[in-house]
């Protein structure tokens, strides 16, 4: 897009004068034609304004998080194709890219959700990166729908992987559990579902809000947005957040989970 329609627009991460668009998620999870036949997996995508430091210089993000989530063993085809096509020429064009994406690679053969045996790299990917490339889409996805930058504390539960942490895992059994029973019948967005679909919840009395993010139609992704705590009730929410005392979660079919504050971490 040409600088003067981006015009007094800012950021949709920091606020900064933007200089480009952003496509969320990323234009290269969705196939391109000569991998897969046709433009539609890319027509009529999400973008919005970025400045250069969250849209050009962070391409290295992008290539990471095209492989791992295309290689998720519980995706449809596509993203197996997007495997075997984009991501091994992106591999063969860099040969420590495996390196940086996937540590202790070892190549298995594992069952998809069908039962076919399909070849998969095995091993522990940068968390950390990963869980910044997800919030890196959140804030997205909020700019696209709100006009305007999130300002607040942003969560994210990662569906696909093991937590080392056993509240961070059982956090993730609760976000699974309340999508099965409370966020399926929500409408889902996302102009190439069988790439990237995903769903917004209604707020809270205190405005905090969830998405789940949906790739390839198997890999899943909690989001939790936290807006700013009022002024007036900032000491006392910070008192009892930092005290670590547990909290009851109770799900519509009557379950309750006892958990701790959501930092749950790799």
């Amino acid at each position: 897009m040409k600088k003067n329609k981006l015009k007094n627009q800012q950021c949709y991460i920091c606020g900064a004068p933007a200089t480009s668009r952003e496509h969320v998620p990323p234009l290269c999870l969705f196939p391109e034609e000569k991998d897969i036949g046709t433009t539609k997996f890319r027509e009529n995508l999400i973008t919005v304004p970025s400045c250069d430091l969250h849209n050009t210089k962070k391409a290295k993000d992008d290539q990471f998080l095209m492989a791992a989530l295309s290689g998720y063993v519980g995706n449809n085809f596509l993203g197996f194709l997007h495997t075997q096509t984009k991501v091994a020429r992106t591999i063969e064009r860099n040969e420590r890219f495996l390196d940086v994406f996937l540590k202790n690679a070892t190549p298995k053969w594992v069952k998809n959700k069908n039962g076919k045996l399909m070849p998969i790299l095995q091993g522990a990917p940068d968390f950390s990166r990963l869980t910044r490339c997800f919030e890196n889409i959140a804030h997205g996805l909020y700019y696209h729908h709100f006009k305007k930058p999130f300002d607040g504390r942003i969560f994210c539960i990662i569906d696909f992987v093991t937590y080392m942490n056993e509240m961070a895992e059982k956090w993730k059994l609760v976000y699974r559990k309340v999508y099965e029973l409370e966020m399926r019948e929500l409408k889902m967005e996302g102009n190439s579902p069988q790439i990237f679909k995903y769903l917004i919840t209604e707020p809270l009395e205190d405005g905090a809000f969830g998405m789940r993010l949906i790739f390839y139609e198997g890999a899943m992704v909690s989001i939790s947005f936290h807006p700013p705590i009022p002024s007036t009730s900032e000491t006392l929410f910070a008192e009892r957040y930092n005290s670590g005392v547990p909290f009851v979660f109770r799900l519509k079919d009557g379950s309750e989970y006892q958990l701790d504050k959501l930092e749950p971490g790799p």
